[in-house]
This record gives C-alpha cells, sequence and structure tokens, in this order.
C-alpha cells in the first residue's frame, strides 16, 4: 500500500469516527434515558435528574470527533489533491458547517446558558423566573443546534 492510499484510508477513518459521534450522541441521549438496564440503584429509579444524560457530558467526545473530522477532509484534500469530485466538495462544505455549528454551540449557546443559571441562584425566588426563562430559551437553542448538527452528520454520511 503507498502511502497516499494510507493517508487517504485513514482520512475516511477520522471522518468516519467523527460522524459516528456526531451520530451516536444525538441517538445515545435520546435512547439512553428510556430505560436503564446495568445495576441501578433503587433510589435513583425516582430521581428525574437521572433520567437523560447530560448535554455537557458528550462535549470532550464532541471537540474530539470535530478534530478528526477536520483532520480527515485535510488529509483527504492533501492526499487528493485538486481534483476532488462535487460529492467530496460538497461533504466537505457540509462537515465545515457541522463544526461550526459545534463550536457556536459550545461557545456561545452554553455559556450563555450557564452564565443564567448562576444568575438565577443569586436571586430570590420570585425572581429566579426570569433568568430561568432565559436559560430555558439557551437550552432550547442548543437542542435545536444539536439537531441541526446531527441532521449535517447524516448528510455528510449520505455524500461521502
Amino acid at each position: 500500500m503507498s502511502l497516499p492510499d494510507f493517508l487517504l484510508e485513514v482520512s475516511r477513518v477520522l471522518i468516519g469516527l467523527g460522524l459516528a459521534v456526531f451520530i451516536g450522541v444525538p441517538l445515545g441521549r435520546l435512547l439512553g434515558g428510556k430505560k436503564k438496564i446495568f445495576l441501578e440503584k433503587e433510589e435513583e429509579k425516582g430521581n428525574p435528574e437521572r433520567e437523560r444524560p447530560d448535554p455537557e457530558q458528550f462535549g470532550r467526545a464532541r471537540f474530539v470527533a470535530a478534530g478528526a473530522l477536520l483532520l480527515g477532509v485535510l488529509l483527504e484534500v492533501q492526499v487528493m489533491g485538486s481534483a476532488l469530485t462535487p460529492r467530496h466538495v460538497w461533504r466537505a462544505g457540509v462537515l465545515f458547517v457541522l463544526v461550526a455549528s459545534l463550536v457556536y454551540s459550545v461557545m456561545v449557546v452554553a455559556p450563555k446558558a450557564r452564565y443564567y443559571d448562576e444568575r438565577s441562584s443569586s436571586f430570590e425566588e420570585n425572581l429566579r423566573a426570569a433568568w430561568h426563562a432565559r436559560r430555558d430559551t439557551a437550552r432550547a437553542r442548543g437542542s435545536r443546534i444539536d439537531f441541526f448538527g446531527f441532521l449535517l452528520a447524516l448528510a455528510a454520511l449520505v455524500l461521502g
């Protein structure tokens, strides 16, 4: 196997792993809260906070996946040169928007939600409602962006 062929396979693996995270994490969050199969304690069964995993729990995996996507696309472009097929150009554009949506979600929307949550804890009960509403709005925006990223990852998978 020649070096360009090896680098092309590495780029495909990196892109595949990145897309697996961007597709698998939303599916895991969707399906993960339904039923616990392994060793669940009795006191955790009625706890509503344990129903769904925290979206920030998968933040590190999403950053690693974004890096794998970028590295995979850069390797693919380097190996294949300027003779990319239109399908690969469209996929690279979709992957760019996917990574940009992740950056916006993590760097803008999530800090706003955390800020609103921290501000609400410093006020009394009757003044917290406005901050909770802002926090819920920011979390809803983050959920929409995550869903958009999921659709982009599926589109990149189809184009790939």
